[in-house]
């Protein structure tokens, strides 16, 4: 009875279909699912090939840590992605966050398997970039991209921060 395991696995496809869907985060609920938010400078990427894996290739981002905002750990770390690009081929995961060699940004990182190999908490919005000193952070309510002052950021998501009002619309 072949035909059973086959239905049950294509009845299974949209159900992990929707478990990679990206819901957008506030940087509150980023901060609360995150072991450590910290804020970074890229030193260097390079890309992991493990033959045979069902994601082959993985980005591995050193940064070193400028500050720490919330939680702690070693001064340098490597930021694990699924994907990359290595020779002719390329494997990207739609959503995640892209690094630049020298950029400077704020990370939510979950680092459960060990303090200095981490992975980006809510994929690319666990990046803001950052522009001198102001950051890039999207609002989820309109979906549009503003620049606010990074110590304002850097306040808002340290330990003990009040909570942000919401809304007026939604009080």
């Amino acid at each position: 009875m072949r035909p059973i395991p086959l239905l049950a696995g294509l009845l299974a496809l949209p159900t992990l279909a929707l478990a990679t869907t990206l819901i957008p985060h506030t940087l509150l609920q980023r901060a609360e699912q995150s072991d450590r938010i910290v804020l970074v400078q890229v030193l260097s990427q390079k890309v992991e090939e493990t033959k045979g894996a069902a994601i082959p290739l993985k980005t591995l981002t050193r940064v070193v840590v400028g500050q720490d905002i919330r939680g702690s750990g070693p001064a340098e770390l490597t930021v694990v992605q699924l994907g990359g690009t290595r020779g002719l081929e390329t494997m990207e995961v739609p959503g995640d966050a892209k690094f630049h060699l020298g950029e400077t940004a704020v990370l939510f990182l979950r680092c459960r398997l060990a303090v200095d190999r981490c992975h980006l908490v809510a994929m690319g919005q666990g990046k803001l970039e950052v522009a001198g000193e102001e950051v890039f952070v999207q609002d989820l309510f309109t979906g549009k991209w503003a620049r606010r002052p990074l110590a304002a950021v850097i306040a808002e998501l340290s330990p003990g921060a009040p909570a942000a009002p919401l809304p007026k619309e939604k009080r």
